[in-house]
Protein backbone atom coordinates (compact mmCIF):
# COMPACT_ATOMS: atom_id res chain seq x y z
CA UNK A 1 0.00 0.00 0.00
CA UNK A 2 2.97 2.22 0.90
CA UNK A 3 4.22 1.94 -2.55
CA UNK A 4 0.57 3.15 -4.55
CA UNK A 5 1.02 5.95 -1.68
CA UNK A 6 4.03 6.78 -3.26
CA UNK A 7 2.76 6.17 -7.00
CA UNK A 8 0.45 8.79 -5.70
CA UNK A 9 2.54 11.62 -4.31
CA UNK A 10 5.19 10.95 -7.60
CA UNK A 11 2.11 11.90 -10.16
CA UNK A 12 1.04 14.58 -8.19
CA UNK A 13 4.18 16.22 -8.50
CA UNK A 14 5.34 15.64 -11.79
CA UNK A 15 1.46 16.72 -12.72
CA UNK A 16 1.72 20.28 -11.02
CA UNK A 17 5.33 20.83 -11.62
CA UNK A 18 4.23 20.07 -16.00
CA UNK A 19 0.96 21.61 -15.54
CA UNK A 20 2.05 25.07 -13.65
CA UNK A 21 5.13 25.05 -16.57
CA UNK A 22 3.13 24.89 -19.34
CA UNK A 23 -0.18 27.43 -18.23
CA UNK A 24 2.88 29.86 -17.86
CA UNK A 25 4.78 28.97 -20.66
CA UNK A 26 1.14 29.13 -22.96
CA UNK A 27 0.30 32.57 -20.87
CA UNK A 28 3.62 33.86 -22.51
CA UNK A 29 2.75 33.02 -25.96
CA UNK A 30 -0.37 34.55 -25.27
CA UNK A 31 0.31 37.43 -24.37
CA UNK A 32 3.14 37.67 -27.09
CA UNK A 33 0.15 37.27 -29.68
CA UNK A 34 1.44 33.31 -30.80
CA UNK A 35 -2.22 32.14 -31.64
CA UNK A 36 -2.69 30.42 -28.44
CA UNK A 37 -6.78 30.81 -27.26
CA UNK A 38 -5.75 30.45 -23.69
CA UNK A 39 -9.70 29.38 -22.44
CA UNK A 40 -11.05 27.30 -20.11
CA UNK A 41 -11.01 24.25 -22.79
CA UNK A 42 -7.47 24.98 -23.43
CA UNK A 43 -6.69 24.93 -19.84
CA UNK A 44 -8.25 21.12 -19.25
CA UNK A 45 -6.33 20.17 -22.55
CA UNK A 46 -3.26 20.86 -20.75
CA UNK A 47 -4.18 19.49 -17.80
CA UNK A 48 -5.14 16.06 -19.79
CA UNK A 49 -1.54 15.89 -21.45
CA UNK A 50 0.38 16.80 -18.30
CA UNK A 51 -2.19 13.93 -16.80
CA UNK A 52 -0.70 11.29 -19.64
CA UNK A 53 2.78 12.58 -19.60
CA UNK A 54 2.51 12.05 -15.30
CA UNK A 55 1.45 8.92 -15.47
CA UNK A 56 3.87 7.81 -18.07
CA UNK A 57 6.67 9.11 -16.37
CA UNK A 58 5.23 7.34 -12.69
CA UNK A 59 5.03 4.20 -14.56
CA UNK A 60 8.31 4.28 -16.69
CA UNK A 61 10.79 5.59 -13.68
CA UNK A 62 8.84 4.46 -10.92
CA UNK A 63 7.16 0.94 -10.89
CA UNK A 64 8.47 -2.12 -9.67
CA UNK A 65 8.50 -3.24 -12.93
CA UNK A 66 10.64 -0.58 -14.34
CA UNK A 67 13.03 -0.14 -11.51
CA UNK A 68 15.89 -3.12 -12.24
CA UNK A 69 15.90 -2.12 -16.27
CA UNK A 70 18.13 0.77 -16.43
CA UNK A 71 17.46 4.74 -16.97
CA UNK A 72 17.98 4.30 -21.03
CA UNK A 73 15.16 1.29 -21.31
CA UNK A 74 13.10 3.77 -18.90
CA UNK A 75 13.24 6.43 -21.01
CA UNK A 76 12.34 5.06 -24.22
CA UNK A 77 9.26 3.24 -22.47
CA UNK A 78 8.62 7.33 -21.45
CA UNK A 79 9.11 8.74 -25.02
CA UNK A 80 6.82 5.03 -26.36
CA UNK A 81 4.06 6.06 -24.16
CA UNK A 82 4.14 9.59 -24.23
CA UNK A 83 5.37 11.26 -27.50
CA UNK A 84 2.07 9.37 -29.79
CA UNK A 85 -0.30 10.94 -27.15
CA UNK A 86 1.47 13.93 -27.18
CA UNK A 87 0.84 13.93 -31.05
CA UNK A 88 -2.87 13.73 -30.54
CA UNK A 89 -3.29 16.29 -28.30
CA UNK A 90 -1.35 18.60 -30.21
CA UNK A 91 -4.38 17.71 -32.93
CA UNK A 92 -6.70 18.46 -30.22
CA UNK A 93 -5.31 21.71 -28.89
CA UNK A 94 -5.13 22.70 -32.93
CA UNK A 95 -1.52 22.93 -32.53
CA UNK A 96 -1.06 21.36 -35.54
CA UNK A 97 -4.25 21.75 -36.93
CA UNK A 98 -5.33 19.28 -40.35
CA UNK A 99 -2.15 16.91 -41.19
CA UNK A 100 0.40 19.69 -39.62
CA UNK A 101 2.98 21.16 -41.06
CA UNK A 102 6.24 19.52 -42.34
CA UNK A 103 8.43 22.55 -39.89
CA UNK A 104 5.96 21.51 -37.24
CA UNK A 105 6.68 17.44 -37.69
CA UNK A 106 10.81 18.28 -38.43
CA UNK A 107 10.53 20.98 -35.01
CA UNK A 108 8.90 18.26 -32.74
CA UNK A 109 11.30 15.18 -34.20
CA UNK A 110 14.38 17.47 -33.62
CA UNK A 111 13.11 18.55 -29.59
CA UNK A 112 12.40 14.88 -29.26
CA UNK A 113 15.58 13.72 -30.36
CA UNK A 114 17.32 16.61 -28.63
CA UNK A 115 15.91 15.82 -25.26
CA UNK A 116 16.56 11.83 -25.90
CA UNK A 117 20.31 12.42 -26.87
CA UNK A 118 20.58 14.86 -23.45
CA UNK A 119 19.05 12.46 -21.18
CA UNK A 120 21.40 9.83 -22.61
CA UNK A 121 24.61 11.86 -22.23
CA UNK A 122 23.36 12.81 -18.71
CA UNK A 123 23.31 8.83 -18.15
CA UNK A 124 26.48 8.08 -19.49
CA UNK A 125 28.73 11.28 -18.49
CA UNK A 126 27.18 11.78 -15.09
CA UNK A 127 25.39 9.44 -13.47
CA UNK A 128 28.13 6.22 -14.45
CA UNK A 129 30.40 8.52 -12.68
CA UNK A 130 28.46 8.99 -9.82
CA UNK A 131 27.82 5.01 -9.70
CA UNK A 132 31.27 4.45 -9.71
CA UNK A 133 32.77 6.85 -7.15
CA UNK A 134 29.01 5.61 -4.81
CA UNK A 135 30.58 2.29 -5.16
CA UNK A 136 34.08 2.65 -4.53
CA UNK A 137 32.83 4.34 -1.79
CA UNK A 138 30.58 2.26 -0.48
CA UNK A 139 33.35 -0.65 -0.68
CA UNK A 140 35.89 1.83 1.25
CA UNK A 141 33.33 2.30 4.02
CA UNK A 142 33.19 -1.97 4.08
CA UNK A 143 36.97 -2.22 3.71
CA UNK A 144 36.64 -0.10 6.82
CA UNK A 145 33.99 -1.87 8.70
CA UNK A 146 35.09 -5.05 8.48
CA UNK A 147 38.93 -4.14 9.35
CA UNK A 148 37.54 -3.22 12.70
Amino acid sequence: MENIKNLFVYFRNALAFSYSWLVVCAMLISLAGGGVNLNTLMLVKILVLCAWGSACFVFAFFTKLMKKKGFVFDLTVFFLTFIPVEILMFYWMNIFSGAGTMKLWIILGIFVLICYATCILIDVFVMKKRAKEYTRKLLEYNAKKSGN
